[in-house]
C-alpha cells in the first residue's frame, strides 16, 4: 500500500498555503510560541492572515515595556542634531530650544498616550487574562511639575494576577533614575497570595500594610524590590516571612512613609541562600533600622550601607561562602558583632569605607574568620586593622589589596610588626596589589609581603595608570626583582614585562 508523503497532504488541504506549514499548526502550539515574544511583535502577526487575528490573545505571557515606544527628550534631541554651543548666538539658541523642547514635550506627551492607549488594548483584546504566567510591565515616569500629569491606564493591574501567575517584573522608572516618581503604583490585596508565583521584581511600587495572615507566597523563590515604598519595616519583614520558600531576596533603596522607633528589619528566613541590602541614602544624619539576619542556609551575602548601620544580633552563618561588605558614615560597635555574623565566610570583600570606619573603633576585636581563602582589601584604614584581619584570616589562599589613594597604611615599617600573621607563614599562595604607585611607603609594602610570605606561589602588581608614564623602566625592573622568601614565587607587572 501506497504511503502518502505528509506534505503533499499539507499541500492539499484548503486554505493552507504549501510554504506555510506554521500556520497548520494549532493555536495553542502558535500561541504558545507567540509568549516568547515581546508583546508588540505578537501583537503585530495579526496582519499576516486572518488566521493569526486573535492567535496572539491566547498567549500565556505579556511583555508590555514603553521603552521600545518612544525616546527620552535627551535622546530626541542628540537625533535632531543640536548646534554646538556659540556664546554670540546665546539668545538665538536659548529661544531655539526652549520651542524645541516644548515640541517634543508634546510629542513625548502623545506617544505616552498612545503606549497608555496600546496597553489599555492589549490587556482589553486578551482573551482569558487570569491565564497569564508570566507579567512584565515597565512605564518610565518622566520627572513632572506639579501642574503636568501622565496619562492614566484604564485597565485595573489586578486583573492580571490571576491564580496561575509565576513571574511578575512591574518597573515604574523615573527619568534618568533620578529620585522616587510620585505616581507610584499600590500593588493590590490580591497579590499577597498568589499561590504559584515564583519570581517577583518590583521597583518604584508600594507595598501596603497588609494583615499578617494575608501575606502567603508559598511558592516565591526570587523577590527583587527596587526604589519600593513600605508602610514601615515591620511591614516589609512580615511580607518577607511570608515567603517561607524565599532562596534570593534584592532589596535595594527601600523606604517607609511612617518612621518608627521600633522597626526592625528582621530577615529569618531558612530557605535563603542569597541576599543583598543596598541603602544608598546619602543624606546627612540619616540612619538605618536595626538589622537582624538569621538564615542557616545563606550562602552569598551583599551589604552596602551608606548610612549608620544598627545591626542586631551576632551569631554566625553556618554555610556562608561569600559576603561583600560597605559600610559608611559613624558606626557603632555593633559593626563587630556584623563580622562576627560573617565569619564563617570562604570569600570577603571589604571596601576602604568599611575599613576606614572600622579603624575609627577603638579596642578593635575581630572574630578568627577560620574558612576564609580569599580575601579582597580596598584598603584606607589603619595599619593595625590590617594587620588584625591578616591575623584572624589563618587559612588566607588569596588576598587583594588595592592601594590607590590609600594613606594610613604609608609612613610605617612593617618589620616592626611583633608577629607574622600565620597566612603568611603557611597557606597565603597568591597576591595580587592593585593601583600600584611604585614610591617608597609601597615599595615597603611589597617588600614585607613578598620576605615573609613563605608559600607564595604568584604575586600580580597591577600599576595605577595615573603614574604609569612617570615610572621608568628601572624602577618597574626594581620591583621584579624585589628579594622573595618563596622560591618558588613568581612575581608579574602589569602592564606585563619579562621578569
Amino acid at each position: 500500500m501506497e504511503t502518502k508523503n505528509p506534505t503533499k497532504i499539507a499541500r492539499t488541504e484548503p486554505g493552507v498555503d504549501a510554504d506555510d506549514r506554521l500556520s497548520s499548526l494549532p493555536d495553542e502550539i502558535l500561541a504558545h510560541i507567540l509568549s516568547f515574544l515581546q508583546t508588540k511583535y505578537a501583537v503585530r502577526t495579526v496582519i499576516l492572515s486572518r488566521r493569526w487575528e486573535d492567535v496572539w490573545a491566547r498567549v500565556s505571557s505579556l511583555d508590555i515595556d514603553n521603552h521600545y515606544v518612544y525616546k527620552s527628550l535627551h535622546r530626541e534631541l542628540a537625533d535632531r542634531n543640536m548646534p554646538p554651543y556659540d556664546p554670540r548666538k546665546y539668545m538665538e539658541e536659548e529661544r531655539h530650544l526652549g520651542a524645541l523642547e516644548s515640541i517634543l514635550r508634546e510629542i513625548r506627551r502623545l506617544k505616552e498616550l498612545d503606549f497608555c492607549r496600546f496597553a489599555d488594548w492589549v490587556l482589553s483584546r486578551h482573551q482569558n487574562l487570569s491565564s497569564l504566567k508570566r507579567f512584565r510591565f515597565h512605564f518610565e515616569v518622566p520627572w513632572r511639575e506639579k501642574d503636568q500629569a501622565r496619562p492614566d491606564f484604564l485597565f485595573e493591574r489586578e486583573s492580571v494576577l490571576g491564580p496561575l501567575l509565576e513571574e511578575m517584573e512591574i518597573k515604574l522608572l523615573g527619568m534618568a533614575g533620578i529620585g522616587i516618581p510620585k505616581y507610584m503604583g499600590c500593588l493590590p490585596q490580591s497579590f499577597y497570595t498568589l499561590k504559584n508565583l515564583t519570581v517577583a521584581k518590583l521597583e518604584r511600587v508600594i507595598i501596603m500594610n497588609a494583615a499578617e495572615e494575608s501575606v502567603l507566597l508559598p511558592n516565591l523563590k526570587i523577590l527583587q524590590l527596587t526604589h519600593v515604598r513600605v508602610t514601615n519595616f515591620e511591614s516589609l519583614t512580615r511580607f518577607i516571612s511570608g515567603c517561607p520558600a524565599l532562596e534570593t531576596a534584592h532589596m535595594e533603596n527601600c523606604s517607609s512613609s511612617e518612621r518608627n522607633e521600633n522597626d526592625i528589619l528582621d530577615v529569618s528566613l531558612p530557605s535563603l541562600k542569597k541576599l543583598k541590602i543596598i541603602d544608598r541614602d546619602y543624606s546627612s544624619g540619616n540612619e538605618t533600622c536595626p538589622v537582624v539576619i538569621r538564615a542557616p542556609n545563606l550562602e552569598d551575602l551583599y551589604f552596602e550601607v551608606s548610612a549608620k548601620l544598627r545591626f542586631m544580633g551576632s551569631t554566625p552563618l553556618p554555610c556562608l561562602h561569600s559576603a561583600h561588605v560597605e559600610v559608611g558614615k559613624s558606626l557603632d560597635h555593633s559593626l563587630i558583632g556584623f563580622f562576627t555574623l560573617i565569619s564563617n565566610a570562604k570569600k570577603m570583600s571589604l571596601t576602604r569605607e568599611t575599613l576606614c570606619h572600622l579603624s575609627r573603633l577603638t579596642d578593635v576585636q575581630l572574630p578568627v574568620f577560620p574558612n576564609l581563602t580569599h580575601l579582597t582589601l580596598g584598603t584606607d584604614c589603619d595599619i593595625w586593622v590590617l594587620h588584625s584581619l591578616l591575623n584572624s584570616a589563618t587559612k588566607l589562599h588569596s588576598l587583594v589589596i588595592d592601594l590607590e589613594d590609600c594613606h594610613d597604611l604609608m609612613n610605617w615599617d612593617w618589620r616592626q610588626a611583633d608577629s607574622r600573621p600565620e597566612c603568611l607563614l603557611s597557606s597565603l599562595e597568591e597576591i595580587v596589589i592593585e593601583n600600584l604607585v611604585a614610591g617608597e611607603d609601597e615599595m615597603s609594602i611589597v617588600a614585607y609581603l613578598l620576605e615573609t610570605g613563605a608559600v607564595l606561589k604568584k604575586v600580580k602588581m597591577h600599576l595605577n595608570v595615573n603614574y604609569l608614564n612617570m615610572l621608568g623602566r628601572q624602577s618597574r625592573g626594581s620591583l621584579l626583582k624585589l628579594s622573595r622568601r618563596s622560591s618558588a614565587c613568581k612575581v608579574e607587572l602589569f602592564p606585563y614585562e619579562e621578569e
